[in-house]
């Protein structure tokens, strides 16, 4: 089974944001362009906003929660950038 390469891939790093993290991703998901992947990085949450993601954005193939330990914003975004399938990268 080929894997489709999105156009651009968004990199949100997450840590403890449960209650801004909807409006974030759904502004993603109102984009005219919707050739995209959202990667959602989960920074160690200690916060409901893992589960949140998983309940609400689970089901769309474009989006992807992706765990790390707490590690900071920019290693959250590295390893978005490692996880990416697209030649265009937006980080949030």
């Amino acid at each position: 089974m080929e894997t489709h390469q999105p156009l651009v891939s968004v990199i949100i790093p997450l840590y403890n944001r449960r209650e801004t993290i909807e409006e974030c991703i759904d502004s993603v998901f109102a984009q005219t362009c919707q050739d995209f992947e959202i990667l959602c990085i989960d920074d160690g949450l200690t916060d409901s906003g893992p589960e949140f993601c998983e309940e609400k954005y689970g089901d769309d193939a474009r989006f992807h929660l992706v765990r790390q330990s707490n590690q900071g914003t920019w290693a959250a975004r590295n390893h978005g950038l490692e996880q990416i399938l697209s030649p265009l990268v937006f980080r949030k």
